[in-house]
């Protein structure tokens, strides 16, 4: 992915793969305007440390936009109760084993607001009519049931926390 984005983004635009389980030492306070974390948080096992260390790096008014599995979806798969909060295991088709946290939304919602977050928008995501013709069985089982969820969060001024 790292290798895709500069391929797409060119010379101008410096990327960088970093373990959100490690501080980000590299960038300043207060120095950036936007995070994203496109499918990423579910894989960090701190997470509140790793989002108190985004609220660190972004300016008053910063946002973190980010994705994750919606937990009904996890909760569908996994089974067990939907408010079940633990580390999973699944081995894919193509036999990689994928491990990620998966929770319920009230615990994600904890999570963003305990490293000081609000909360500016939440999506849960449906498909396009464009999915149907490529997707049918897909497209019908994300217009019953949702896949992902997006959250747009904001630091707060200090002033206002």
């Amino acid at each position: 992915m790292v290798n895709l984005a500069r391929q797409r983004l060119g010379a101008g635009v410096v990327v960088r793969q970093h373990d959100l389980d490690a501080p980000l030492d590299w960038l300043p306070d207060a120095g950036m305007d936007l995070a994203v974390l496109a499918l990423v948080i579910h894989y960090v096992r701190d997470r509140v440390a790793a989002l108190r260390e985004l609220h660190r790096v972004l300016r008053p008014h910063g946002r973190l936009v980010l994705s994750t599995s919606h937990p009904t979806a996890d909760w569908l798969t996994d089974g067990g109760s939907y408010f079940d909060a633990r580390y999973v295991e699944e081995k894919w088709s193509c036999g990689l084993v994928h491990r990620f946290w998966r929770q319920p939304l009230q615990q994600w919602i904890n999570e963003f607001t305990a490293a000081d977050f609000v909360i500016e928008r939440l999506v849960e995501h449906q498909p396009t009519a464009e999915m149907a013709r490529h997707h049918s069985a897909e497209y019908g089982k994300l217009l019953r049931e949702p896949g992902f969820i997006a959250v747009r969060l904001t630091k707060a001024p200090p002033s206002s926390r």
